[in-house]
C-alpha cells in the first residue's frame, strides 16, 4: 500500500511505529490471579462442547490412540499414551506421532524449505513479485464498500486496511448492540483449503474501545475456541479488550471473566476466558494466547514461540475458526496463518504448500495485505523449516 493511516494516531502499519506508552510487563499480567476459580471453567452452554471434544481426544490419546481429533482428517497425533488437553493452560503440547508417510513428507518438505530459506536474494525477488500482484487501491475500494460506509469508518483502526465485502465477518445479532447497530466488524474469514482439513481463521484488527462489544459478539457467534494475539495491549496498536486489572468486566452485553492465566516459558501468556451474554445467558469458553514479543513490522529473533502456539493449536477441534490478530490484522497475523496452515498442509501431503507465493496470494484474496514485509515473508520459511526439523527430531529422525 502507498499509505496506511491510523485513525487514532495518524500513523501507518507500514511505517516505523511511534513510541508506545509503557505496557505492563508480561510477568505482571500473567501471574496466577487472585480471582482464579478452581475446577472446570467449561460451560456446556457455550465453548464447552469443543473443550469436551478435546478432552475426549486426550483420553483416547492416553489409551494409545494415534489421533488428536474425532475425525480422520486430523494430521498427525500425539505420542501414544500421552494425553493432552489443548485448553489446559498448565500443560505443554506433546510431540506428534508421525506416520511413516508423514515422516517422508516432512523430509521432502524440509529439503525444500531449508534450501529456499538460505536463498535470500531469491526470496527477496519472490516477495517483490508478490507485491507486484497486489490489488490496486481503486479496485480495493470497490471490494470494500461496507467497510467504507460512513457508519463504519470509526470502527476501522486503519483507513485502508479494510475487509472485502465477500469475506468479511458479519455480526448476526448486532442490531441490538448498544454501540454498533449494524453487522460490521473489521474482520475477515481466511482459509487455506476449501474443507476443514486445515484450521480456519478469522483475521482481525486489534480491537478499538468502540468495537469491544462487537469483538466479543464475533467470538461468541462463531464459537471461536481460541484467540491468538500477536501484539501488545496499548492504545496505539490494540486497546485493552480483556479485564486485565480486575479479572472480570462488562463490554456492552457481554460479561468477560479471566478464570485462570499463566505465563508460558516461551514468553507468551495463556488465559482461560469465559464470556457470558447478558441477554441469552449463554456462556462461551475461549483460550486466549498473547504473544507480545513479536515486534511490529519485524520478526522475533527465534521461531520457537510462534511454533509453540502452532503445536498447541494443532490439537484444537476444527469445527470453528480461530481468531488471530495483531494491530492491523495483516502483517504478523498473515505470517502466523501462513506458517500454521503450511505445516498442517504438509502433514496432509499437500505439496502445493511448498509454494508460499500462492499461499500468501490466497490469503490476500481474502484479506488485503497479508504478510506485510519481506522480513515476515522470510520468517515464514524459517519457521516452517524449524518446525519440520522439530517434528522429525521428535520422531527419531
Amino acid at each position: 500500500f502507498s499509505f496506511l493511516v491510523n485513525l487514532t494516531t495518524a500513523t501507518s502499519p507500514t511505517s516505523p511505529p511511534p513510541s508506545a506508552p509503557a505496557t505492563a510487563s508480561l510477568s505482571k499480567r500473567c501471574r496466577e490471579p487472585a480471582f482464579a476459580v478452581t475446577g472446570n471453567a467449561t460451560s456446556s452452554r457455550g465453548g464447552g462442547g469443543l473443550r469436551e471434544k478435546a478432552r475426549a481426544v486426550a483420553r483416547l490419546a492416553g489409551s494409545g490412540s494415534r489421533h488428536t481429533h474425532a475425525d480422520a482428517q486430523y494430521s498427525g497425533g500425539p505420542v501414544p499414551g500421552v494425553a493432552f488437553d489443548p485448553f489446559d493452560i498448565e500443560a505443554d503440547p506433546p510431540p506428534l506421532a508421525l506416520t511413516h508417510e508423514q515422516i517422508k513428507l516432512c523430509k521432502d518438505a524440509l529439503a525444500h524449505f531449508e534450501r529456499r530459506s538460505k536463498q535470500l536474494d531469491a526470496l527477496s525477488d519472490e516477495f517483490q513479485r508478490l507485491q507486484g500482484m497486489r490489488t490496486m487501491h481503486p479496485e480495493m475500494m470497490k471490494m470494500s464498500t461496507v467497510a467504507r460506509d460512513a457508519a463504519n469508518r470509526e470502527k476501522n483502526r486503519y483507513i485502508d486496511v479494510l475487509p472485502f465485502d465477500d469475506t468479511r465477518v458479519r455480526l448476526k445479532s448486532s442490531a441490538t448492540s448498544q454501540i454498533s447497530g449494524n453487522d460490521y466488524i473489521n474482520a475477515s474469514f481466511v482459509k487455506a483449503t476449501e474443507d476443514n482439513s486445515v484450521a480456519r481463521f478469522i483475521s482481525t484488527q486489534g480491537p478499538l474501545v468502540r468495537t469491544f462489544e462487537d469483538f466479543w459478539e464475533m467470538v461468541c457467534e462463531n464459537q471461536c475456541p481460541v484467540i491468538v494475539m500477536l501484539t501488545q495491549f496499548d492504545s496505539v496498536k490494540c486497546d485493552e479488550y480483556l479485564p486485565l486489572q480486575n479479572g472480570q468486566g462488562t463490554y456492552g452485553k457481554y460479561n468477560v471473566k479471566i478464570r485462570k492465566d499463566t505465563r508460558d516459558k516461551h514468553q507468551f501468556c495463556l488465559r482461560a476466558v469465559e464470556v457470558q451474554c447478558n441477554e441469552s445467558g449463554k456462556v462461551h469458553s475461549v483460550l486466549h494466547i498473547e504473544y507480545p514479543d513479536w515486534p511490529d513490522h519485524g520478526v522475533p529473533t527465534s521461531t520457537d514461540a510462534v511454533r509453540q502456539i502452532q503445536k498447541r493449536l494443532h490439537h484444537i477441534p476444527r469445527e470453528h475458526p480461530i481468531v488471530a490478530h495483531c494491530s492491523a490484522g495483516i502483517g504478523r497475523t498473515g505470517a502466523y496463518i501462513t506458517i500454521h496452515s503450511s505445516i498442517e498442509r504438509i502433514l496432509l501431503g499437500d505439496t502445493s504448500s511448498y509454494d508460499l507465493v500462492e499461499t500468501v496470494k490466497k490469503s490476500r484474496s481474502q484479506r488485503t495485505g497479508m504478510v506485510q514485509t519481506e522480513q515476515q515473508y522470510m520468517f515464514c520459511y524459517r519457521a516452517i523449516a524449524d518446525e519440520l526439523k522439530d517434528l522429525l527430531s521428535s520422531s527419531g529422525h
